[in-house]
C-alpha cells in the first residue's frame, strides 16, 4: 500500500494504453482495481486533478470524469476543502487483499455439487474435438439451403402474429411432427403431447429432471452415447450401465444390476454405435416390466430415417404398452447441426407435470425457427430431403466399408448395421494396440474417427473405432483412410 505523500501515478498508464474506449473509462478501471486489489487503501489521498492529467498525459477534464464516476459507484469521498480520498466505507477484506491472492481466489470458485459431478464425467470422458469421418455428421451441403430460406422469409412474417409463445413449442410445429411420427414411425401422438426441446441433451436433462431423484438408478444400455452422461450427472441419477448384445438392451442384465430403477433409457431401433436393432421378443419384456414396476422408458430413435436395408421399424412408444414410453428425437442430424431443435412425445399423463417443471427451469425457445421448420415439413420439402439423404448416405456408406474392406480387412472387423450414419469396425484379435490411443493419435492428424471404448462404461467392451461416413464425399473418405492408414502404421499395426 502506497503512503498518502507517494502517488502512485505509474498504475494507471498500462490502463490507459491498453483500452481503446474513453479514457476516462480507463483511468477509472484503473482507479477501481487499485482499490479492490489493496493499493489503495481507505483513506488513501488522491491527487488533485490537474496534476494528476499532466503526469499521466491526459486532460483534466478526463481526470474529473473518472472521479466523479469512482465517487458515483462509492470509490471514493470527496472533502471539503481537502481533496479526493478512498472512502472509509471500502470493506477492509477487500482493501486488504493483495492482487495475487485475489486472482488466486478467482482461479478456484467455490462450485455447486452439480457441477462438481458434471466435471466428473467430462474428465472420464472428454468431449473430443471434429474431424474428417466424424460420426453423427449430416451432409451439409445438401442442405436444401434456398428452400429453407423460403420458409424462415414466411416466418418472419408470421411471427408478428403470433400474440403468445407457448413453453411446449410452437403449435404448428408440434403438429407436423405429430403427423410425421403418426404416418412414419407408428407414434401414437397428438399435438398436444410433443414437446419442442432445443435438442435430445436438453430432452433427456427434463425427463430425467422431472421423472428421478437424486441417487435414483437410470438404466442405461452399454454400448452407448455417452453425451447423456452431463445430464444424468445434473440431476444425480445413478447411471446403471446395462449391456446390449445382436437382440439389443439385456433387460435380464438390467434387473440383476438394479431391482429398483424405475427409468431406462435406449435406443430401441438402432443402438449407439453398434446399430443392433432391440427384437420384438425384448420389447414386448420391457414394455411388460414398465406397466409392473410403475417405471418409464425414455425411446432415443436417433437415425431412425436412415434405415437403407427395408422401411424405418415401428417405434417401441407404438406398440400396446406404449403409454409407459416417452419418445424421442432431434432436428439436428436429419437436417443441419445449427438447427438445434428436438422434441419429446409424452404420455398423456405426463404433460402438465412437465409443463410444470419446465415452466420454473426453462423459458422455452424462440418460435421463428420453429415455424419454419413447421412450413419446412408441411410443403413437403422435409420428406423430399429425408428421401435424398437416405439414398445418398446409403451410398456413402457402401463407399466407406468397401475402402475399409480394401485396405483394412485384415486389421479391422465391421459389425453388420442396416443403416445409421456412421459404420462401426472391431480390432481383429492379432491387432494389438489401444482404441483410445488410436483415436487420439488420429485426432490430432484431423481425423475425427471415435474410440469403440469410449461407448463403454466399463473396461469389459471390445477395441474398436467408429467411422463417419455421412458428411463425407468420396475424396474426403480416400484422405482419412490415407490418414488411418499412416496411424496404424505408426501405432505397428
Amino acid at each position: 500500500m502506497h503512503s498518502r505523500d507517494e502517488f502512485p501515478s505509474e498504475l494507471f498508464l498500462p490502463f490507459l494504453s491498453a483500452d481503446s474506449g474513453p479514457q476516462y473509462r480507463a483511468l477509472f478501471r484503473g482507479f477501481q482495481q487499485a482499490i479492490l486489489s489493496g493499493q489503495l487503501g481507505p483513506g488513501s489521498k488522491l491527487p488533485a486533478s490537474r496534476p494528476l492529467g499532466k503526469n499521466l498525459g491526459v486532460s483534466r477534464n478526463t481526470v474529473k470524469a473518472a472521479y466523479e464516476l469512482l465517487q458515483a459507484e462509492g470509490y471514493i469521498e470527496t472533502r471539503h476543502g481537502a481533496g479526493s480520498f478512498v472512502s472509509a466505507a471500502v470493506p477492509d477484506q477487500i482493501s486488504k487483499k493483495g492482487s495475487d491472492e485475489t486472482l488466486q481466489d478467482a482461479a478456484q470458485p467455490v462450485l455447486s455439487q452439480v457441477s462438481a459431478r458434471i466435471s466428473a464425467a467430462f474428465a472420464e470422458r472428454p468431449l473430443l474435438g471434429n474431424g474428417l469421418l466424424l460420426p453423427a455428421t449430416p451432409c451439409v451441403k445438401s442442405f436444401p439451403w434456398l428452400k429453407w430460406q423460403r420458409h424462415a422469409t414466411a416466418a418472419g412474417r408470421k411471427i408478428k402474429f403470433e400474440e403468445s409463445v407457448s413453453r411446449s413449442g410452437y403449435i404448428g410445429l408440434r403438429r407436423q411432427i405429430a403427423d410425421y411420427l403418426n404416418v412414419v414411425r407408428g407414434v401414437k401422438a397428438s399435438a398436444e403431447q410433443v414437446q419442442i426441446c432445443s435438442g435430445s441433451q436438453q430432452a433427456i436433462y427434463l425427463a430425467a429432471l422431472l421423472l428421478l431423484d437424486q441417487g435414483d438408478d437410470i438404466l442405461v444400455e452399454e454400448p452407448g452415447y455417452y453425451g447423456v452422461d452431463g445430464a444424468l450427472a445434473a440431476v444425480g441419477a445413478n447411471k446403471v450401465a446395462v449391456p446390449a448384445d445382436e437382440e439389443g438392451f439385456h433387460l435380464e442384465a438390467a434387473l440383476q444390476r438394479s431391482g429398483n430403477a424405475r427409468l431406462a433409457l435406449l435406443t430401441p431401433s438402432r443402438n449407439y454405435p453398434m446399430g443392433y436393432t432391440l427384437s420384438l421378443a425384448r420389447r414386448l419384456a420391457l414394455l411388460n416390466w414398465a406397466r409392473e414396476q410403475d417405471a418409464w422408458i425414455i425411446e432415443d430413435d436417433y437415425d431412425s430415417e436412415f434405415r437403407f436395408d427395408g422401411p424405418p421399424l415401428t417405434s417401441l412408444q407404438g406398440l400396446s404398452g406404449g403409454e409407459r414410453v416417452i419418445y424421442m428425437g432431434t432436428f439436428s442430424r436429419i437436417l443441419h447441426p445449427s438447427i438445434r431443435l428436438g422434441y419429446l412425445v409424452l404420455p398423456e399423463v405426463l404433460t402438465e407435470p412437465f409443463s410444470q417443471v419446465r415452466a420454473y427451469v426453462d423459458g422455452g425457445l424462440s418460435s421463428l425457427p420453429q415455424i419454419a421448420l413447421a412450413d419446412f415439413m408441411a410443403s413437403g420439402d422435409f420428406a423430399s430431403h429425408v428421401r435424398r439423404m437416405r439414398k445418398l448416405y446409403q451410398q456413402r456408406r457402401d463407399i466407406l466399408n468397401t475402402l475399409a474392406e480394401q485396405r483394412f480387412g485384415d486389421q479391422l472387423l465391421r459389425v453388420e448395421s442396416d443403416g445409421g450414419m456412421h459404420s462401426t469396425f472391431i480390432f481383429r484379435d492379432d491387432l494389438n494396440i489401444s482404441d483410445r490411443d488410436l483415436a487420439a493419435a488420429a485426432q490430432a492428424r484431423g481425423l475425427g474417427i471415435r474410440a469403440l471404448s469410449d461407448f463403454y462404461s466399463s473396461s469389459e467392451g471390445p477395441q474398436g473405432i467408429v467411422i463417419g461416413f455421412a458428411g463425407y464425399d468420396e475424396a474426403q473418405m480416400h484422405r482419412g483412410m490415407d490418414i488411418l492408414e499412416d496411424v496404424l502404421h505408426s501405432a505397428g499395426a
